[in-house]
């Protein structure tokens, strides 16, 4: 097991500066920027800082040690792989299935054109779920 490598107040500075460019890049919000920006100011250890910047895409700051894995994105990752046809096409469908059915609805005035929403979801995003993992 490796100890724990203390850091300095240079690192500190790197790593606020780092989170100043992701919020002036709209990455973050302000109250979580003041959050990790009070974390990297009372950081002792540099696994610390790397924490902050786990779900952030560069810049990191230079920090000693072995750099961390990045930890997988928060949320749920989309199931349709952006590289098919149905990853580039499906979400500009569903943007119009929503209109489609608000139309189809006026046009008939029968509510089950609804259901178009849900199955036009289940169809694009649900049915290749576990296949990525």
């Amino acid at each position: 097991m490796t100890e724990p490598l203390r850091i300095g107040t240079a690192e500190r500075q790197a790593a606020i500066n780092a989170l100043d460019e992701h919020l002036a890049a709209g990455r973050l919000g302000i109250e979580e920027y003041a959050e990790r920006s009070a974390t990297a100011a009372n950081a002792v250890l540099a696994s610390e800082l790397r924490a902050l910047f786990t779900d952030l895409p560069p810049p990191h700051p230079d920090l000693p040690g072995p750099p961390v894995a990045a930890a997988e994105p928060r949320g749920a990752q989309p199931s349709v792989q952006q590289g098919t046809v149905l990853g580039r096409w499906g979400p500009k469908i569903m943007l119009v299935v929503p209109l489609v059915a608000v139309g189809l609805f006026l046009l008939t005035r029968t509510w089950f054109w609804f259901l178009l929403i849900p199955v036009a979801a289940v169809l694009f995003y649900g049915g290749d779920r576990g296949q990525q993992r």
